[in-house]
């Protein structure tokens, strides 16, 4: 502590001493340390009505603003409820001393759950109406909140969301890594069990998969009888179901993310795998292009392609269906960490490391997901 004072001053040096676990600015992460990573256990946080019938999308995870909010870790969707109920569960992580000091950490990070457009503020900025954990909302927005001053940049919190399997609306998911230790590397995986709506997934260097459900339709807003009757027209424009559904799962430049999405074999599908690295190694992967499908990818481009699964024929419009959308904007080896029994402290980088930036489809790879 007396190199740190000498070179902060003696007001910096209090603050630091007063608070252990850093500031979202603050803390000391080069070197050894006393400190080392600390994980809580699953702990159910949210537990409300979902109402199918008003809920048109839910967002999940942010990255940091206002040095408060970020998760920076896995986001986990399951739709596996047969009520119109939400539950929420948080995994909190922090680095601290002891347990002790982790467990009080812990107690700061709490689920933040409200319906906004506006930049989040603490609880008791909100307005109670707004409180999405009384009863969901449409456009409730799940973030984590950290109750100090500044979130530490090495605490966060997995969120695990359970939803009805009814729901066919938007659901938008967006994560970070957290890298702030550079022998602990935690990246920000993202898991969705049974989708039948639409989704978005922002994320950085984690892994992603989505199993979609298995009754997946080409439009999962409308009705049994205007899917019936567009599959009757063989979906001719003009057929009452015009809203088709789609999955967009992008890692944002420059980072590189290994992207899985299983989905039926007989769904109506146009698909877009593209690593937008030049002369990236990394694969862009069709498993399931078989019978019914086009497939338009160049030995000289492993990396990108295009395929369309069970066109209809005419007088279908080529290119529609259920779509698609797979982007990662980077392909390199990744370091990572997977918890606290991977941490060797003094070390200069994380255990694991894998190629990532791989792209693929299929259709039953994600069973036991």
């Amino acid at each position: 502590m007396k190199h740190i004072c000498s070179s902060l001053g003696l007001a910096s040096c209090l603050l630091l001493i007063a608070c252990p676990g850093g500031t979202g600015t603050g803390d000391d992460t080069s070197g050894p340390s006393t400190l080392k990573p600390y994980q809580d256990e699953w702990r159910e946080v949210i537990n409300t009505s979902f109402p199918l019938d008003t809920v048109k999308s839910i967002s999940i995870g942010r990255k940091e603003v206002t040095e408060n909010f970020a998760n920076r870790g896995d986001v986990e969707v399951i739709f596996d409820l047969d009520t119109e109920t939400i539950t929420v569960e948080l995994r909190r992580y922090a680095f601290q001393a002891d347990q002790a000091e982790a467990d009080a950490a812990f107690d700061k990070i709490s689920a933040w759950a409200y319906a906004t457009t506006k930049t989040p503020k603490k609880p008791s900025g909100m307005d109670p109406e707004d409180d999405c954990s009384q009863g969901w909302q449409s456009g409730c927005k799940l973030h984590i909140y950290y109750e100090g001053l500044a979130q530490p940049v090495r605490s966060g919190a997995d969120i695990r969301v359970h939803l009805p399997k009814g729901y066919r609306e938007l659901l938008k998911i967006e994560t970070e890594d957290n890298t702030s230790q550079s022998s602990y590397k935690l990246r920000g995986d993202v898991t969705i069990k049974d989708l039948c709506g639409s989704a978005t997934v922002k994320m950085s260097s984690g892994i992603a998969k989505v199993r979609m459900c298995a009754g997946l339709v080409e439009g999962p807003t409308c009705s049994d009888a205007d899917i019936a009757a567009c599959e009757d027209q063989s979906w001719d424009a003009k057929c009452p179901c015009t809203s088709f559904g789609q999955l967009k799962i992008t890692s944002l430049a420059p980072w590189a993310a290994n992207i899985t999405v299983d989905f039926p074999g007989d769904v109506w599908a146009n698909v877009s795998l593209e690593n937008t690295t030049p002369a990236s190694d990394c694969l862009a992967a069709f498993e399931n292009c078989g019978a019914g499908c086009t497939l338009e990818q160049s030995p000289e481009s492993p990396d990108k392609g295009k395929a369309e699964y069970n066109y209809p024929g005419e007088p279908a419009t080529p290119g529609v269906g259920y779509a698609f959308q797979i982007e990662a904007n980077g392909c390199e080896t990744v370091f990572y960490a997977d918890d606290p029994d991977d941490f060797v402290d003094g070390q200069e980088e994380s255990p694991k490391d894998e190629l990532r930036g791989n792209l693929n489809v299929c259709t039953g790879c994600l069973g036991d997901l």
